[in-house]
């Protein structure tokens, strides 16, 4: 099994509350080149570093990457330039990857 993370914008506080601990979230601030992010904690807030902690009313907008687990699917590719080579991809109950 393979992990892959799809980003899940959080739109209200009761979603990010509702996350487990140890999810990761991020936001491009001013639409710019800085990018912050921020660790959900035991303690029920987010962590930004430093000392610098989140509620949950403060994550609205940002975005975060939710674990999803793909299984790798192959199938013989019979063209006839290259009659040997397996096709690989990584299939998630959300889609293909």
């Amino acid at each position: 099994m393979t992990t892959l993370y799809r980003p899940v914008l959080i739109e209200t506080a009761e979603q990010a509350e509702a996350l487990p601990v140890g999810t990761v979230a991020h936001i491009d601030v001013f639409g710019g080149p800085r990018r912050y992010a921020a660790v959900r904690t035991p303690g029920g807030d987010w962590y930004l570093g430093g000392r610098e902690y989140h509620e949950h009313t403060s994550m609205v907008g940002w975005t975060a990457l939710m674990p999803v687990e793909a299984e790798e699917e192959t199938q013989d590719d019979a063209t006839f330039a290259e009659p040997n080579r397996v096709l690989r991809r990584l299939v998630t109950p959300w889609g293909p990857a």
